[in-house]
This record gives structure tokens, sequence and C-alpha cells, in this order.
């Protein structure tokens, strides 16, 4: 576990360096590196179990010399610092805000050891290192770490100006090894592969597909906790299997192939794609019926070392060999060697294992919600478990009080009618949110919460309307208007499914992963008329959830037919409101824009003056106040009064305190 951690240093971690002191340009007494809580947590797992990490760290006590120390990372409130060694060299005289701090550490056993480099701004080493797009999510957060060939570049300048400390990675030549000299180097592709665009989830979703295509009724994934034997993860289905012939032709390197009607594949680099984004070695056991069972692998040090296309045949590992069992027929993908997420919960505390989990359920109970509706004509209904629990269909126009609309056909070359792709579309209306509330108005606080997050497809609702494109009956892209609208509040309520098949992947240009589409022109025209009733009427829906009538008549509930109070009866006060306090009044246009997120910033929020009025832009910087302002993102009066506490906060200095230790 070989990870590269850049950071650019603040005013108030120079104070670890002696002659920074000395020179009198302390403004705090921090003797240490600032470590961010996501940054420890993809490089050290079980981080979440101690308050402190031993690491034997290389760093130089001068130009020249290399120095031995032990260091620690100590938690500190919700991040971490690197302590133990504070350099009195004059050398470091050159450090001041916004010096690169470089780590290469390799957490792979305990305790961890690394080499550091505090880099001078202008030394060429600095410049390459932020010029190179390894550094750019240093845009974004304040230290980042890259996993293995993510840092890459990175490793190989530090190797070259600082030798002495870091191993210097040759540049390796690509090698052919077919007589015409055109065979594609292995790690290149590899590598080429790896980069196709795959998140975890995604990753899943498409090896699925391949289980699928095979006929598979049932789906286990295993993915354990890597702080218990590593991180791996294991796809076994009962599917029809294939021969060695069979294996051998799904583990090429190959063009398109030839695909059955319902067959999920499209450019024949799924299997080796969407294991490659993930991990450095892909296993793959199978045993057709009445055959038998036949593996293959793929390893990226194997092909490192012998620059050609060499697939291994060894068996699997002892302690996978339960895991990747198979009686009569089916086909295992085991993925070792898998690298740590790149994406860590926004929320502090939250462990980075329960976020995959949680992420990997949620894509795949909406990607193949059909299939495990048993919706698919002609085939059974499929069961996918992770970790031995069932995954429940979320259908994003599902739920009971959706209104659906008659499908309509978009005919694509009907001119040339072996050619002709049929594209179906078709409008839902969701529920407004009073609908909604009163639909779940008898369930517990819990199943309320699940259901608004099913519903919201565990977003916010706002952004959830538009297009949702299916592939053969599998969800692979949802949510906005492709172009053809702009994202409304007033149209938030509208879904449209867009079924199609593989005679339009072309027209569409489905991309490789399978996660990108291109509407042609004509395309958007139809659909842009198909939903203009549905549009007009999501609107109207919509605005009913606006204008709550102080007459409302009792309410029937579309469960059990029982009727209950109107939300606003006479005589009654508001819920919220005491009997003598005054009716909520329409915000104002100011307090509509009162508060909202922003990508970037360099203090956890900041007020601002428009035309619109005043604004606080809330920046990623203090999560749980991100999540606030989601919580409340409906709720304008809600925002109107948080930003007139925040204004509380800033006048009493809370800001310049936030900002020393944020």
């Amino acid at each position: 576990m070989i990870f590269t951690i850049l950071r650019q240093l603040t005013h108030s971690e120079l104070g670890m360096f002696h002659e920074y002191r000395r020179l009198g340009n302390e403004i705090s007494k921090q003797r240490a590196v600032n470590f961010d809580w996501d940054v420890v947590d993809r490089v050290f797992p079980s981080a979440k179990d101690t308050d402190r990490i031993f690491i034997n760290c290389r760093c130089m006590d001068d130009e020249s010399t290399v120095v031995e120390r032990e260091q620690w990372l100590k938690r500190q409130d919700k991040n971490w610092r690197l302590e133990g060694w504070c350099p009195k060299n004059k050398y470091f005289g050159f450090v001041k805000p916004g010096v690169l701090f470089a780590m290469i550490v390799d957490s792979s056993h305990t305790p961890a050891t690394a080499s550091w480099m505090v880099i001078p701004m202008d030394h060429p080493a600095s410049d390459a290192i932020v010029s190179h797009g390894e550094s750019a999510r240093l845009n974004q957060s304040g230290m980042i770490a890259l996993y293995g060939e993510e840092g890459r570049f990175t490793r190989g300048i530090l190797g070259k100006h600082f030798p002495n400390l870091f191993t210097r990675i040759e540049t390796m030549n690509s090698t052919t090894t077919d007589v015409n000299g055109m065979e594609p180097d292995p790690v290149d592709l590899f590598d080429i592969l790896a980069r196709a665009g795959h998140q975890l989830p995604s990753a899943v979703a498409d090896l699925i597909d391949n289980s699928i295509s095979a006929g598979a009724s049932e789906i286990n994934i295993t993915f354990p906790n890597p702080n218990q034997g590593g991180r791996w993860m294991c796809i076994h289905d009962n599917g029809c299997g294939m021969t060695s012939e069979q294996l051998s032709v799904a583990m090429r390197i190959k063009k398109r192939g030839q695909y059955e009607g319902s067959d999920l594949g499209k450019y024949g680099y799924g299997l080796k794609g969407a294991s490659w984004s993930q991990a450095d070695c892909l296993t793959v056991v199978t045993k057709a019926l009445g055959g038998s069972l036949v593996h293959m692998t793929w390893d990226r040090d194997h092909l490192v070392k012998t620059r050609k296309w060499d697939v291994l045949t060894t068996p699997v590992e002892q302690k996978f060999s339960e895991v990747t069992l198979i009686q009569e027929n089916g086909t295992a993908v085991l993925l070792t060697k898998m690298r740590p997420p790149i994406e860590m919960p926004i929320a502090k505390g939250i462990d980075p294992y329960s976020f995959e989990l949680t992420k990997i359920r949620e894509h795949l109970e909406l990607v193949f919600h059909r299939y495990l509706e048993g919706m698919i004509c002609g085939r059974e209904k499929l069961e996918i478990k992770l970790n031995g629990n069932p995954l429940v269909p979320n259908n994003p126009m599902g739920h009971p009080l959706t209104k659906a609309y008659d499908p309509k056909t978009i005919k694509l070359n009907e001119k040339t009618p072996e050619n002709t792709a049929n594209i179906s579309v078709r409008c839902f209306i969701t529920p407004n949110e009073v609908e909604f509330q009163t639909y779940h108005a008898s369930e517990s606080a819990e199943a309320f919460r699940d259901a608004r997050d099913r519903i919201s497809l565990y977003g916010r609702w706002n952004e959830t309307q538009g297009l949702f494109f299916y592939r053969l009956d599998r969800l692979i892209k949802w949510g906005g208007w492709e172009g053809i609208f702009a994202v409304d509040e007033k149209t938030k309520l509208l879904r449209v499914s867009v079924d199609f098949d593989r005679k339009s992947d072309d027209l569409l240009k489905v991309d490789i992963s399978k996660q990108i589409i291109q509407l042609p022109v004509s395309v958007s025209e139809h659909i842009r008329d198909i939903v203009k009733e549905p549009r007009a009427e999501a609107r109207t829906r919509y605005a009913k959830s606006k204008k709550l009538s102080v007459k409302a008549e009792p309410t029937e509930n579309p469960k059990d037919g029982s009727t209950s109070e109107p939300i606003n009866q006479p005589g009654k006060p508001e819920e919220g409101l005491s009997p003598k306090s005054p009716k909520k009044t329409k915000p104002s246009k100011a307090e509509k824009s009162a508060i909202r997120l922003v990508e970037t910033g360099d203090q956890p929020w900041e007020r601002k003056s428009g035309f619109t009025g005043e604004q606080v832009e809330v920046t990623p910087m203090i999560p749980a106040l991100v999540e606030l302002v989601r919580l409340i993102d409906d709720d304008n009066t809600a925002k109107f009064a948080l930003s007139q506490f925040l204004l509380v906060l800033e006048q009493a200095g809370v800001m310049k305190l936030l900002n020393d230790h944020v």
C-alpha cells in the first residue's frame, strides 16, 4: 500500500521548523503538519480504531543529510497531526506558506515507513508537481493521497531530484511480442482500461452485466472489511459458466464481439476494464454444466515483469477457495490487490468501508431495479446479495402515487428497415411534498426517512428530474435534461424513461463504461414534444403543494381510504407555531437566496452581496454545516434563519477561530 501524499503548508504548520520561528515568522504554537481525516482514513483503514499511528520516517536534516526519525500521527479533534520531530537546521529557512510537503508512505505494515520532504517553492520539482494533473485535487482539498500508479509522475519527480531520499523510478520502454511488432504494450493498455471512468459501484454493476448475460438468477457479492484480511471482492453467480476455450476468449483483449439481443455487453472490455479500474489482479473461476473447473488470472505485477500478455493459470489462494467454489455451474470473479477508494465520506466520523457498502447497495438497487423486481420479459426474477443481504429494488417511477403517461416511440433510420432503431419514451410525475408526506404519515420516522431517501435517490430531489436512460432494461444514466431543458425547481417531479436496445448504441454514442450518452438533435426534438404536456402537469402538481388552502376538507389516505384532518384546518395553529404566533409568510426574494453551497473557498462560509440581495456561500470545509444546508434546502425560512445565525457568529469573531482549526 504505497501512497504519495501532497500538502501545501500553512502558517500554522510552519512552527514545526525552528528556523521559521527564529526568524520571527511564527503565528501559532503548533509543532506539527496537519493531516486531513479523509487522507488518514484512505491510507490507514484501521485509523478509526486508534488515536496514534506510528511511522518510521526518513527525512532531510539539511541539504544532503538524510536522518531517520520515529514520528507519529496523533488524532486532534476531527483531523490528525504528524508529530515527533522538529527540524533545527538553518537549511529550512526557505519555508513559507504554500511550500510543498511531499511524503511517500508504505502503510502495508506496522509501523508504517515513509520518506518526506519540504520542497522550496522555486525548486523545479515543486513546479513540476503542482503543474501536473496528479495534483489537481489540491484545488479542492488541503491534502491529497495518491495510491500506486495515481502518483507515479510525482514519485518520478521526487526520485529524480532527491534520489538519496526517494527511490528513482526508471522509465520502461514498451516492448512488442508479435512478429509484426503491432501488439500493444500490456502495462500501457492495462492502465488505459483502468481509467475507463468507473468508480467501485459502477464497476461492480458492469461485472454484474456479465452475470446477467450468462443467465444468472442469483448473484452473491462478497466485500469484507479491509481491516480483516486486506481489500478484495468476489462476485459469484449461478449462470451458465464457461469452458476453458470460452474463458480464454472472455479474458482476451479483443475487438467488439458478437452479442445476443439481450446481452448487456458492448465492446468486449467490460470484464477487464471494470476489474482493472479497481484492482491490479483479476482472477476468473468458472465451470460450465458437466464441464471441469477452470481459472485464469491477469496480474499487473506479472505484466510489468514480463511485458508480455501472459495469463496465469495457478489456483487461487486457499483463503479464497470457499468464496470461489462452484458446484455445478457458474462463474466467480475475484478482485485482489484492490486499490483504496478515492471518494471518501463527506461527513467526518463515518467509516469509509460502511460508506462504500452503502454506495454499492444504493447504486445496484437503482441500476438493476427492473431485474430485481422481475419485470424483464422472458427471464426470472434476479436476486443479488451484498455480503449475504438481499438488495431491495429502488424503482424511481415506482411510488404508488406516481402518475404514468402512455409510452411513445421514436424511430431512427426508418429508411433502412434492417437498421431501424426504436426508442421508447415514457413520462412519469412523482408525488409532490404534501402528497408524499400524507401518504407516509402513519409510518415510523425510520420508514419515512427511508422512503424519502429512495424517492430522492439518496440525494436532492430536484436533481432527480429529467431523463432516465435504460439500455436493455438496465439503467445506465439518470438525472438532467441533456440540454433539452434547464433543471427547474418547478419541474422536479417529472421523470422520463428512455428505453433503447443495442441498435441505438452507436446512434446515441454510448461509451465504453456505458455511462455517457449523446442525444442526436432529432431525438432531442422528439423528446421535447413528448414531454410538453407532462412538463406542464408536473408544474401544476408541484404548485399544489405550495398552495395549501385554509379551508381544506379532510383528506383521504390513499392506503386505506380513511380520512384525516387537513394540514391547515381552521381554528388550529399550523404545525410548529403556537396559537398566538403569527402565520408564516412567503419568504422574500433575498430570503430565498440567503444561503447556498459552493465547491471551493478558503473559509467555511463567505457572505456576499449580489443583484438578488445578500447571500452566504458555504464551502465543503465543515461537512456538518454542508449537511445542514442540504437538509433544509427546501425550507427557505430555515435557510434565512441559518444565514442570520451565521452572521451572529461572524460578529462574535468565531470565523477566525474556525480558520485556525478547520
